[in-house]
């Protein structure tokens, strides 16, 4: 007689994550405004021409959100490679966020700041994935 369940080795390919729906919504939210903001940037001529005197911290923060972005693609197609890549770019791009917060609540300024929240949620969802994904390694070496 055949064992019908393959081992726990093939079942939890080493490569994938395990699913999540909360976190591909997240992910893909954060693609969407961040890609979006980006195309909304560059349509707006006004907006476009105050690029050029943007300081370089701002360019820092842009580039490790796109980064984040496309990193965020890959965690929606499963790529566990980039788990550790893409809880890191969270975690800055939170910093900044939460930074941004604070000058603009210092200067009388209250939003709701979405991207902060949804970096805290995929930061959360992110750190479950970790967890689960060492579980899963360590039953697959134990076997």
């Amino acid at each position: 007689m055949t064992n019908p369940l393959p081992p726990v080795s093939e079942q939890h390919s080493t490569f994938l994550l395990p699913r999540d729906a909360f976190r591909t919504v997240v992910a893909l939210a954060i693609i969407v405004l961040t890609i979006g903001g980006w195309i909304y940037a560059m349509t707006i001529p006004i907006d476009r021409f105050a690029l050029r005197d943007q300081t370089r911290l701002w360019w820092i923060e842009q580039i490790v959100g796109f980064v984040l972005a496309l990193v965020c693609i890959g965690i929606v197609m499963g790529k566990r490679t980039l788990l550790t890549a893409a809880f890191w770019l969270s975690v800055y791009s939170l910093v900044f966020d939460v930074m941004r917060w604070i000058f603009e609540f210092k200067e009388g300024q209250l939003r709701i700041p979405v991207a902060l929240i949804l970096y805290a949620l995929f930061i959360w969802r992110l750190q479950l994935a970790r967890r689960t994904a060492a579980a899963e390694q360590r039953a697959a070496d134990v076997q």
